[in-house]
C-alpha cells in the first residue's frame, strides 16, 4: 500500500480487507482480533494512526511509531498470543506531516485456519463479515477443521458401511460409465467389491464416504449427511428483480446420493436449455444438447464435487430468467485469481472428483473452470461472476444470458433431408399455422393417431422443424404445433429458399 492508494482508501468507508485502528495508547487489543479474521478470510490491512468519527476518517499520526510496530509485530510471533505465525508486512506513511503504520495481513494457509489469538484466558478465532470482526461460531471451526485435515472427508471410511448400503441402479450408472486409461483391466467383468476397489471407493474391505456420497441408498446416506443434495429453484423473474410473494414457479429438493442429483437435474437441464437446430458432424443427425448444455453440465458437477460435504447446509441452484447460479457450502481451497488462471487445484473431495472424471462428465483437473467461463462468454456474451467468501465459507458462480433470455452465437444449421410426410407437415402448417394433432389428423385426411405422431409430428420435432406451443407440458390438450424459423427456411416461398429453376432478378 502506498500514500495514493491509502488516501483512496481513507474516501471509502472500512470493509472486509482494510481496518483503521487510533492507536492513540499504543496496539490496541482489538488490533488481534482483526489480524485473527483477516487470516481466516481473505487477508486485508490494518491501519494504525486513523481515527474513525461517525463514518469519516481523521488522520492522527501514531505518536512513536518504531514502539507500535515493534511491539505489534512480535506479538503476532508469540506463540503464546497466536496459534500460527503470520509473514506481516509493515510499512510507514506519512500524510499531514504525520505517521501512520499500514500493515499487509496475509491469508492464512488452509492448514493454519483458523488461526487463533489468546484472549480471556482460552483461544478464540474470527472471522471478517463485512466491515466488521465476528467470533466464530462451532460450526465455523469445524468447517475450518474438515478444510485443514490432511486425509479429506470423502476418503475417510464411512463406518458400519456395507455393500448392502450401495444404492444398485446408482452403483450400476457409475460403472457403465467409468473408464479406466489403462486398457488391460476389463472393468465390466469384476464384480462390485473388486470394482469398487479397482477405482478407489472401498479400501480393504471398507467403504469410504465417496462410495456413499457417489452411490449409497438413502438410508446410508442420511448416516454421512441427511440433508438434501442439492435445492433446485426455478424462478420465473429477473435476479435484480423484486421477489414476488410466490418466490418460485417450480422447486425440487434432490435428495440422496450425488449419481440421483446429477441424473435428475441433467435431465432438468435438457428440457430447460435452449438448442437451437444444428446437425453433429456426420450431416444428418441432429445435435443432441444446445451448445450451454455441457457448460451447465461442468457448473453442477463443479457444485457437487467440491461442496463440503460434512457442512449440513444444502447446495442451491436458482435458476432466473437473466442467469443461473450455482450455490455451493464450501469455498474455493484456492484463491480465485489463481483458480481463473487455470491449472491450479485444490480438491475437497479428491476421491469424489477423480470418480467423476472417469466418468468423462468434466474437465481435467484446474481447467474447467477457466473454459467454462471463456466458453460461457463467448457464446451469450455476458461475462460469468465468480463469487468466493472465505468468511461465510460459500462460492458461488453466476452464468447470466441476459435480460431478454438467451442468445446463442451458433454457427448456421445445415438444411436437413426431409420425408414426405415431414415435408406434407410443414407445408401445412405453413398454410394454417398452428395446429393440434387432432386438427393435423382432420387435415391430412387421416385416422391413425399413432402413426401421424410417430411419422409426421415426432420426426418433424426431432430436426427442429416444428416446435410444440407449451413446451413445458408435452401431453397438454392444448398443446398445438408450429413452424420453428428452420422448417420455415425449408419451404419453397418467400419465407424459403427459391426454386432450383428460378432465374434471379
Amino acid at each position: 500500500m502506498d500514500r495514493e492508494t491509502l488516501l483512496e482508501r481513507l474516501r471509502g468507508i472500512e470493509w472486509d480487507d482494510f481496518e483503521v485502528k487510533e492507536a492513540a495508547g499504543g496496539v490496541p487489543k482489538s488490533a488481534y482480533e482483526t489480524v485473527s479474521a483477516f487470516a481466516n478470510t481473505s487477508g486485508g490491512w490494518i491501519v494504525f494512526g486513523v481515527k474513525e468519527t461517525k463514518r469519516r476518517f481523521e488522520v492522527v499520526g501514531v505518536p512513536d511509531p518504531d514502539a507500535v510496530q515493534n511491539d505489534f509485530l512480535t506479538t503476532l510471533r508469540t506463540p503464546d498470543k497466536f496459534s500460527h505465525i503470520l509473514d506481516v508486512k509493515a510499512r510507514w506513511i506519512r500524510l499531514d506531516e504525520k505517521i501512520v503504520l499500514a500493515f499487509q495481513i496475509p491469508a492464512a494457509n488452509r492448514f493454519d485456519r483458523p488461526l487463533r489469538i489468546r484472549a480471556g484466558g482460552g483461544w478464540r478465532a474470527y472471522v471478517r463479515v463485512g466491515g466488521g470482526d465476528h467470533l466464530c461460531n462451532p460450526r465455523e471451526e469445524a468447517r475450518f477443521h474438515r478444510d485443514a485435515a490432511f486425509i479429506s472427508f470423502d476418503t475417510e471410511y464411512a463406518d458400519g458401511a456395507e455393500l448392502s448400503d450401495l444404492h444398485a441402479d446408482s452403483l450400476a450408472w457409475l460403472r457403465a460409465r467409468v473408464r479406466l486409461r489403462d486398457a488391460s483391466v476389463d472393468l465390466a467383468t469384476l464384480s462390485d467389491e473388486a470394482w469398487l476397489e479397482r477405482v478407489g471407493l472401498m479400501r480393504k474391505g471398507l467403504l469410504t464416504r465417496a462410495a456413499i456420497l457417489l452411490c449409497g441408498s438413502f438410508a446410508a446416506i442420511s448416516r454421512v449427511n441427511p440433508t438434501p443434495r442439492v435445492d433446485f429453484r426455478l424462478l420465473n423473474y429477473d435476479s435484480t428483480d423484486p421477489v414476488p410473494e410466490h418466490r418460485w414457479s417450480d422447486r425440487e429438493l434432490i435428495d440422496g446420493n450425488i449419481v440421483r442429483a446429477i441424473r435428475v437435474l441433467l435431465e432438468r437441464f435438457d428440457r430447460l436449455v435452449p438448442n437451437p437446430f444444428a446437425l453433429e458432424a456426420d450431416g444428418f443427425t441432429r445435435r443432441a444438447h444446445g451448445p450451454l448444455f455441457p457448460l451447465l453440465r461442468e457448473a453442477l458437477i463443479n457444485l457437487l464435487v467440491h461442496q463440503d460435504h460434512g457442512d449440513h447446509r444444502i447446495a442451491r441452484i436458482q435458476w432466473f430468467r437473466d442467469r443461473v447460479i450455482f450455490d455451493n457450502p464450501g469455498d474455493s481451497l484456492v484463491p480465485v485469481d489463481e483458480l481463473l488462471q487455470g491449472g491450479v487445484t485444490i480438491s475437497r473431495n479428491p476421491l469424489i472428483q477423480q470418480t467423476i472424471r472417469l466418468c468423462e462428465l468434466a474437465e481435467q483437473a484446474g481447467m474447467g473452470m477457466v473454459k467454462l467461463l471463456e466458453r460461457w462468454e463467448a457464446l451469450t456474451g455476458h461475462r460469468p461472476v465468480v463469487k468466493n467468501d472465505p468468511a461465510q465459507k460459500t462460492y458461488a458462480i453466476e452464468l447470466p444470458w441476459g435480460e431478454a433470455g438467451v442468445t446463442l452465437q451458433v454457427t448456421p444449421p445445415v438444411t436437413p433431408p426431409v420425408t414426405p410426410p415431414v415435408e406434407a407437415l410443414l407445408v401445412l402448417l405453413e398454410r394454417e399455422g398452428q395446429l393440434g394433432a387432432k386438427s393435423i389428423r382432420e387435415r391430412l385426411g387421416l385416422k391413425d393417431r399413432t402413426h401421424v405422431r410417430e411419422t409426421y409430428i415426432q420426426p418433424a420435432l426431432d430436426a427442429g422443424l416444428v416446435e410444440m406451443t407449451i413446451p413445458d407440458k408435452p401431453r397438454s390438450s392444448r398443446q398445438k404445433y408450429r413452424l420453428t424459423a428452420a422448417g420455415r427456411a425449408l419451404l419453397p416461398g418467400p419465407s424459403g429458399p427459391s426454386s432450383p429453376h428460378e432465374e434471379p432478378q
